[in-house]
């Protein structure tokens, strides 16, 4: 019975560390993600400013940001 139980503890062990790895990575590319689309935004707003083209407005951005978050997620039921 011992034997069985330090087993199952390695076990365990070994499944947390792998769970806390791949939460780790998930979490070093969304701040990566972030970062990237942090910079872009700024490349954005100096383009538009050196071309004197008119800025995206907040309010197109944040519809744009609806519609995106709308293709990514799925109603509860599951079906589109």
């Amino acid at each position: 019975m011992r034997t069985l139980a330090q087993t199952v503890l390695f076990v365990l062990t070994v499944f947390e560390l792998t769970l806390g790895l791949l939460a780790g990575t998930v979490a070093l590319l969304s701040l990566i993600t972030e970062t990237i689309a942090r910079a872009v935004a700024g490349l954005d707003e100096r383009f538009a400013r050196r071309f004197r083209l008119a800025r995206v407005s907040p309010k197109l951005r944040q519809e744009l940001a609806d519609v995106l978050y709308g293709i990514t997620t799925t109603p509860a039921g599951g079906a589109r």
